[in-house]
């Protein structure tokens, strides 16, 4: 059973978590335009429960719908605990020459459509992304079926790409 909360302290919890991650010094602005073509912005929290069954597939419609036309947006990841339901981890991707200027842009606009799902915020952090064992990743959104984002490795004889 959920322990009962006052809203506005999350809220502010929530707001405080993503106040300090814009506000990150100079040096790791520099960390990440430099050492990564992909920055990601890292949201954990405890869900709220009566909307723990729904976070996998709200989360990336709501984030793909309000983000897809955002320039440097290259998708996003919900990623839930096996071992608790309302552990949930978002992973927002960004990619191009302002990347890091377009994450710090646009988080509270993640903040915003994340909040309906928060009961907690656990964690904000933005990253640097590195994928090594995939070399020619490229990330992009495939809007053809639906508003999944795609993870996609091309070579030249081929393209893989994972929902």
């Amino acid at each position: 059973m959920a322990s009962p909360m006052n809203p506005t302290s999350v809220s502010r919890n929530m707001s405080s978590h993503f106040s300090r991650t814009l506000g990150e010094s100079a040096s790791s602005h520099a960390f990440l335009a430099s050492s990564s073509s992909v920055t990601a912005l890292s949201v954990e929290f405890v869900a709220k429960p009566q909307a723990a069954h729904r976070v996998e597939s709200a989360i990336p419609a709501a984030l793909t719908g309000a983000l897809q036309n955002v320039s440097g947006f290259a998708g996003c990841l919900v990623m839930v605990s096996e071992q608790e339901a309302r552990l949930v981890t978002v992973i927002t991707l960004w990619v191009g020459s302002d990347r890091v200027k377009q994450c710090r842009e646009n988080v509270r606009w993640v903040h915003k459509l994340l909040a309906p799902y928060v009961d907690r915020c656990l964690r904000v952090q933005t990253l640097a992304a590195h994928c090594p064992g995939l070399p020619g990743l490229d990330l992009h959104m495939n809007f053809e079926n639906d508003s999944s984002p795609v993870l996609c490795r091309s070579t030249e004889d081929e393209t893989a790409c994972v929902a």
